[in-house]
């Protein structure tokens, strides 16, 4: 009988494999972990990458967290090639930091081969004061001149879980599409 489960199982379920980057203390390995263990574990810095296999519902995710060190971030757009979507973390707390975001997300999707590939803005850190809102977050990123990739943003706080289920369902809702 469970062998009959798992065959039924695999009939319904999805695969999405997505990318997870951003700049350095942005928040992406909090965020990952909670989205993979629903706590925020401890921050550690990322020393290349992170790859975690995550179940959510009928959605399994192969989830690469890429490091946001400028010796990194070169990398991004090779390990974003194929995915069902691209997550950029952004610090909304650090908006000191926006430029060079801008700067780091345009030259990422300056790669052809990423063209359409769908794009989730995390504004995350959204629990510390002050913090950037969506708005201030899409005109920083110059977000209205991504017009060839499907983007949205989300407020969140990774180390809290706010709003962690909506990106779930995003996710979810991207993995239908394709």
């Amino acid at each position: 009988m469970g062998g009959l489960l798992t065959k039924l199982r695999a009939l319904f379920s999805r695969k999405m494999e997505l990318v997870i980057v951003g700049l350095e203390n942005a928040g992406k390995t909090t965020f990952l972990n909670q989205i993979s263990q629903g706590e925020p574990g401890q921050p550690v810095p990322t020393i290349g990458l992170n790859v975690r296999q995550v179940q959510k519902g009928n959605l399994s995710m192969k989830i690469w967290d890429l490091g946001g060190q400028v010796q990194y971030r070169p990398e991004w757009p090779r390990y974003a090639k194929g995915t069902g979507a691209i997550v950029f973390v952004v610090d909304a707390s650090a908006g000191d930091l926006l430029q060079l975001a801008r700067k780091e997300l345009h030259l990422m999707l300056e790669d052809r081969e990423l063209t359409g590939v769908p794009l989730l803005v995390l504004a995350n850190k959204v629990d510390l004061e002050p913090h950037l809102s969506e708005p201030e977050i899409i005109q920083g990123l110059n977000l209205d001149y991504v017009i060839e990739n499907p983007w949205v943003v989300i407020s969140i706080s990774a180390l809290r879980g706010t709003n962690i289920e909506r990106v779930v369902d995003w996710l979810i809702n991207k993995s239908k599409e394709t």
